[in-house]
């Protein structure tokens, strides 16, 4: 066998190597976390409101994942307890008064937790019902 063809195996062994591993949790979560009385300390009315007020971020896109100007940016997505909900803007129906816990995923988190297709980050409200 010739030496270029086992450095491509080597290279290709360590890729797949490299992609099994980013499967796992990742030590250092980047889930950040807001309580019920924080929540309440805020006076907001809707879920909308406690995100513009502590992480802002998550209200606009996290850009283009492509060059090509036809694909859309990517959003974050709103969770209800484990449900998908819809997209950002659906914070504004839900009353701050019916949340115990608001948590925001980054993008390698959502995955993890929420499955493909999350590439914005997830903004998920958990409710005291």
């Amino acid at each position: 066998m010739s030496k270029c063809v086992r450095s491509m195996q080597v290279v290709t062994l360590l890729i797949l190597t490299a992609c099994v591993n980013t499967q796992r949790r990742p030590a250092n979560s980047g889930i950040a976390t807001i309580g019920e009385d924080e929540i309440q300390a805020m006076h907001a009315v809707t879920a909308y409101d406690v995100v513009s007020r502590t992480h802002g971020e998550y209200l606009h896109s996290r850009g283009r994942q492509s060059l090509d100007s036809r694909i859309p940016e990517i959003p974050a997505h709103v969770f209800v307890d484990d449900t998908y909900y819809g997209d950002i803007n659906t914070l504004k129906t839900v009353p701050a008064s019916e949340l115990s816990e608001v948590r925001f995923y980054q993008a390698y988190e959502a995955q993890y937790k929420f499955g493909s297709g999350h590439m914005g980050g997830v903004v998920q409200l958990i409710t005291k019902r």
